[in-house]
């Protein structure tokens, strides 16, 4: 049941600390069951929903998006990759940082504040194909992910506040993970579509539309909450979100100029290295803060293995994503659409997977969802690594989207 009266909400030796002084200050309460629930619920799914699907409707049509650009044929396959890792580069980046803003301002406010973002910048990169400047769709793009940067973290702290530890919280994350499968296949398919039979542009705006209805129903439905969740006065350490901001989007900008430019031009390396400092500076800049971004106290040699397999986890997920479309349709001729057609068994799969997760939540202990994890993601590969050009679809492809999906969702809980 929603908390209405944190009276009725008995603490439980399973709940962290934090979460329980949540429950028992009483600082946020959702909508009574019913319409209003529902209409909540799926206004947080669409936070998935949308943000992968702005991942999908460029990456599955990347090479009628890239010929607007005069980028065309597998030599410039390198160069298109801006137009999807640039998007990923600020949501990745800015995350670290966002959730701290819902602390201090209220999670409301900085979901909604998003969704407008989202909206905007969304409308900007479809009128990019105007100017035809490559540059100005990979900056717009790049301003685009900080609207899911804003909207990922305000979401889950919405959801995770508002429902108590039990079957129906991990109903909920189990329906928000279950959408970004079906928004990536969705956005892909439609994104396809267009770019195919009208103009590409038109996913954009179309979506960047929905962003706007989204706020409104959001500003409507979505209770109001506090400035401040648990701590009196939150404060922003700024000097900590630059160096840690700074530092990690100098390093991904490296590491994806180095498939363009090669590891021995300077820039590459200098970014990299500049890059390195600024992140050690922001280890520094944590240890010293009053209120850090980051508490580095928390860190240990398993937290340290958690975050490591992730991020290989996730890096993997990325570099298949891409050059699985690329090969599919560079090497074997399908078209964009037909491709996104060839993307929904995996779609299916992840949102299966979804519902699986709400049963082994309960049953199993989180390591042994990350062990799957880390399977799923280490299979996938392998079977598309290994995939001949003329192969059916049916042998290693499909199984490839089939068994990435699991990845995808069980390292999202």
């Amino acid at each position: 049941m929603p908390l209405n009266n944190s009276k009725s909400v008995q603490p439980h030796d399973s709940i962290e600390p934090l979460e329980q002084m949540i429950l028992d200050e009483n600082i946020y309460t959702p909508p009574s069951p019913g319409w209003q629930e529902w209409v909540f619920i799926i206004l947080l799914c669409s936070t998935q929903f949308f943000v992968q699907g702005a991942l999908g409707y460029v990456l599955l049509p990347l090479g009628i998006v890239g010929k607007t650009f005069g980028q065309e044929g597998s030599h410039d396959v390198t160069r298109m990759n801006w137009h999807v890792a640039g998007y990923s580069l600020t949501f990745g980046t800015f995350i670290l940082v966002t959730g701290k803003l819902g602390d201090i301002y209220g999670f409301k406010k900085v979901f909604l504040i998003g969704w407008v973002w989202f909206g905007v910048w969304s409308m900007v990169c479809g009128c990019s194909a105007l100017t035809a400047s490559a540059i100005f769709f990979d900056t717009s793009r790049a301003l685009q992910g900080i609207g899911p940067a804003l909207l990922v973290p305000s979401a889950q702290a919405i959801a995770g506040i508002a429902y108590p530890p039990g079957r129906k919280k991990n109903v909920v994350f189990s329906l928000m993970a279950m959408s970004a499968p079906l928004g990536c296949s969705t956005a892909g398919l439609i994104g396809s579509a267009l770019a195919q039979y009208v103009w590409w542009p038109w996913v954009a705006w179309i979506y960047g539309i929905g962003c706007f209805v989204i706020a409104v129903a959001g500003y409507l439905v979505v209770p109001q909450d506090p400035r401040r969740t648990f701590r009196t006065n939150p404060k922003m350490d700024w000097q900590g979100a630059a160096l840690a901001i700074m530092g990690l989007l100098l390093l991904n900008i490296s590491w994806n100029l180095a498939p363009i430019d090669g590891w021995s031009t300077p820039h590459v390396y200098v970014l990299l290295v500049v890059g390195f400092v600024c992140l050690g500076l922001f280890v520094l800049q944590e240890k010293r803060a009053e209120e850090p971004i980051l508490d580095l106290s928390l860190f240990n040699g398993r937290v340290a293995g958690v975050l490591v397999i992730t991020g290989l986890g996730w890096s993997s997920f990325g570099i298949w994503f891409y050059y699985m479309f690329q090969f599919i349709q560079q090497l074997r001729g399908v078209s964009a659409l037909g491709s996104a057609v060839q993307f929904i068994p995996g779609a299916i799969s992840g949102m299966l997977a979804a519902i699986a997760t709400t049963w082994l939540l309960e049953v199993a202990q989180t390591a042994w969802l990350m062990v799957i994890a880390s399977t799923a993601f280490f299979a996938g590969c392998l079977l598309q690594a290994v995939a001949p050009i003329h192969q059916s679809y049916w042998f290693n492809t499909f199984w490839s989207f089939v068994v990435m999906a699991w990845g995808f969702v069980f390292s999202f809980l």
